[in-house]
């Protein structure tokens, strides 16, 4: 390779022209002589296109503007007429280069829902406000006792699901109760208003007297009073009426079993009332079962009046206190014009100590004699005792007097022992 020196070729001064020449090796050959090329040669083989690396001219599109198109060209933005200037609030046009095409200045905001100027965010209770991206808040719930929020659903009476912390489903709770239709039916109902028992009833519905004859709910017999004709309950209304029936405090029995009407209070009678056969009864007569009535389905009858008892205890307190005008009454005065007859009396002295010291007789009075008596000194003896009482010849009865149990002569010592009577006895008029 040939050395070029410096000091044999000195640097020509500019400008050069297409004559001159510069000194260079030709690599292109064997012993890579050295050859003097033309500037002109140079630049033409610079700027040929063919060589592909040299612009000839240059065009703008769209926005672009280019002047001139060859040799030193100038690139420009277009500009765009009336938009230049500062713009408050403004309102804009962007064409797809992305730049303002038109402007306005707008009306600011100074309301919002009804609040003029600045607005303060003021979070409440487990609120919090951060601020989060460009422009934007971040409002969020931080929960936490007493924030009002949920945290866990229980289930209460007649209820089924819970309790429910995350999801879950509450569901009516099931009862006892078969899913059925039932007829005439007796049912429970609890605090919830739902059923928890049901059955079918025996057809005898559970209401009073007036809804039956109102509504005209069938009875399979007939309902006498005053001695008329009965009042028949057929389904259809009543079919026959006579006479006043006064019926008052009436209702149905709470389970309304059969037939049979139970009162809750009173049942005023006001008027005869009829037996099996019709009878009305006469004075003292009272009514039994008799289960011949009716081609046996039973029913009663007014009949005369049996003997009554008494039965009951005189404790040693009590005993102590007897004395020929005190003592305790046994049965109540009967009535004007009516007689407490005893027919019968027993006792049994339970004994215990100390001993009794009685004078007379411990006797069952309505006037001044007694009908029946027992020696005192029975309840002296260290012993238990039963027995009848003495019949009294010619013993007195006294118009509605109660009858009483007096002693004849005094308790000096009381005792501890009780006293236990059964008297048999009847009302009688004379």
């Amino acid at each position: 390779m040939a050395k070029i020196n410096s000091a044999s070729y000195p640097v020509k001064s500019a400008p050069l022209n297409g004559a001159d020449t510069a000194i260079g090796t030709d690599s292109q050959t064997v012993d890579k002589e050295t050859k003097q090329l033309r500037v002109q040669d140079i630049a033409d083989f610079a700027t040929n296109p063919a060589n592909t690396n040299v612009v000839n001219s240059v065009n703008g599109l769209g926005p672009i503007s280019t002047s001139p198109t060859t040799g030193n060209v100038g690139v420009s933005l277009d500009t765009v007429s009336g938009v230049q200037g500062t713009y408050q609030h403004a309102n804009v046009t962007v064409d797809q280069y992305g730049r303002v095409v038109s402007a306005s200045t707008n009306t600011p905001v100074t309301s919002v829902n009804g609040i003029d100027g600045a607005v303060t965010l003021s979070p409440g209770a487990n609120v919090t406000i951060t601020p989060g991206a460009t422009n934007e808040l971040v409002i969020a719930s931080t929960g936490g006792g007493g924030g009002g929020g949920i945290t866990q659903v229980d289930t209460g009476t007649g209820l089924d699901g819970g309790p429910i912390t995350t999801t879950g489903t509450i569901n009516l709770a099931d009862t006892t109760v078969t899913p059925a239709s039932y007829t005439n039916a007796n049912i429970t109902v609890d605090q919830q208003g739902r059923i928890t028992s049901a059955s079918n009833g025996d057809g005898q519905p559970n209401q009073d007297l007036q809804s039956v004859l109102t509504t005209g709910n069938a009875a399979t017999t007939g309902i006498t009073l005053n001695g008329g004709a009965p009042i028949v309950l057929n389904g259809g209304g009543i079919s026959a009426l006579t006479g006043a029936a006064v019926v008052q405090d009436l209702t149905w029995s709470a389970t309304g079993e059969g037939y049979n009407l139970q009162l809750t209070n009173e049942l005023d009678l006001s008027c005869n009332v009829l037996d099996a056969q019709g009878a009305s009864g006469t004075y003292n007569q009272m009514l039994i079962a008799d289960p011949s009535q009716n081609s046996g389905n039973g029913g009663v009858l007014w009949v005369d009046q049996p003997v009554l008892s008494y039965r009951n205890q005189i404790p040693a307190s009590v005993i102590a206190t007897l004395g020929p005008s005190t003592g305790p009454t046994l049965i109540a005065a009967p009535g004007v014009g009516k007689y407490i007859q005893v027919v019968s009396a027993a006792y049994r002295f339970a004994y215990a100590a100390p001993v009794y010291t009685i004078v007379g007789d411990i006797g069952l009075y309505t006037a001044s004699t007694s009908q029946y008596a027992l020696p005192g000194t029975v309840l002296g003896l260290p012993a238990t005792t039963i027995q009848q009482m003495n019949v009294q010849t010619n013993a007195q009865m006294a118009e509605n007097t109660p009858l009483n149990l007096y002693l004849s002569g005094a308790v000096t010592a009381a005792g501890g022992g009780d006293l236990y009577l059964e008297i048999g006895y009847k009302i009688v008029a004379l």
